[in-house]
């Protein structure tokens, strides 16, 4: 008796209990995966005449970092322009000119916490004195252009004697192009370089040309890798992979 009562008093307790809502938000209308959560990646670029309804294309990751590293800070804003004049080659020796180009710069990223550094902060750059100082060895006379120099970095190089031995003559050449090509022009050109014909492929949004990213861009607030940097008669495009590889 006593239980059938207090069954009867937890019941019409419940009744006039507040019932909890439920809500489902359709505003994202996405495909819902397998996990059971909404597909929000690379979301379609939409242009409605209320620009409130617009969707704008995502940027990559790289430029979202970039865009990050510029926001709110004042620090940043000198070293992107000190970095410029890197870019611009004077019209002197192609040799010193790439000993003294300064490349892409690169942060420390995860290897930064051991060493007490931020992982955004700067570790170094790139540089390109072992080309020029290897096309020096070699007889390669890189002031009979007009050539276009995809000038490979030293630590590509290293790679490459690492893993396939040594620069030879003829993987210097592939990096070296008949006529000057600016980069807008790489798409179209006939990429003739001293050691054959270059293959150039878009793809990701990228250039590549022997798998090797024109223009790359860099994590982090540092600069680029430098292209157009034009010297006399001839250009330089800097790039992170020996075309040797492939």
């Amino acid at each position: 008796m006593k239980l059938s009562l207090a069954f009867a008093l937890v019941g019409s307790a419940a009744a006039f209990a507040p019932q909890a809502s439920v809500h489902t938000n359709t505003a994202l209308n996405q495909h819902i995966g397998s996990g059971g959560m909404a597909d929000t990646r690379n979301p379609d670029t939409v242009a409605h005449e209320d620009p409130r309804k617009s969707i704008s294309a995502a940027p990559s990751f790289e430029e979202y970092l970039k865009q990050r590293a510029g926001e709110g800070t004042t620090a940043a804003a000198p070293a992107a322009a000190a970095a410029a004049p890197a870019a611009s080659g004077g019209g002197g020796d192609m040799v010193s000119t790439l000993k003294d180009l300064q490349g892409a710069g690169h942060v420390w990223g995860a290897d930064g916490i051991a060493a007490g550094k931020e992982e955004s902060e700067i570790r170094g750059y790139d540089a390109f004195g072992k080309f020029a100082d290897a096309c020096q060895a070699a007889g390669i006379d890189l002031s009979s252009g007009p050539y276009t120099i995809f000038a490979p970095t030293d630590s590509c190089l290293e790679s490459y004697e690492k893993m396939r031995g040594e620069i030879t003559a003829d993987v210097l050449k592939m990096h070296i192009v008949e006529g000057k090509i600016a980069s807008k022009d790489v798409p179209t050109a006939d990429l003739k370089s001293l050691n054959g014909p270059l293959t150039y492929r878009y793809a990701v949004r990228k250039h590549f040309v022997n798998d090797a990213i024109i223009g790359e861009t860099t994590f982090g607030s540092g600069p680029d890798f430098p292209i157009d940097v034009e010297v006399g008669d001839s250009v330089i495009h800097t790039v992170g992979l020996c075309f040797g590889f492939y």
